[in-house]
């Protein structure tokens, strides 16, 4: 990965700290921006763009749960994200608008996570 992962770490790390921690241990929270991290390289072909601590800190919270069209909250499992990250890279989002830029503030809006989810894992 050419994406400075380690720099990022001492971010993410210090984002969860600001927050009060997470549902996730942050070994946890680590995976899943590690495997978004990888898969937008491999998928992109360029390195992830930075992102300010405001958003790693909503991120890391946004996390453990999605919510579905009725605002019902469920459980993601870190180790699923691996499946969620994967099948997000594999779908297009607004054909007829220039396509998507694949950033992870977008995986992490609206309700791209729990498309994926019922898609690939319900």
């Amino acid at each position: 990965m050419k994406f400075n992962f380690p720099l990022f770490k001492a971010l993410a790390t210090k984002a969860y700290k600001n927050i009060g921690g997470s549902a996730y241990p942050l070994e946890d929270v680590l995976y899943v921006f590690e495997c978004y991290f990888n898969n937008y390289e491999r998928f992109m072909r360029r390195v992830h763009p930075n992102i300010c601590m405001s958003q790693i800190e909503r991120i890391i919270e946004a996390m453990p749960q999605a919510d579905d069209e009725v605002h019902i909250f469920f459980d993601i499992d870190p180790y699923d994200y691996a499946t969620l990250i994967d099948a997000h890279f594999k779908t297009e989002y607004n054909i007829g608008c220039g396509g998507c830029d694949y950033n992870i503030n977008h995986f992490f809006s609206g309700n791209i996570r729990t498309l994926r989810y019922y898609e690939h894992l319900y």
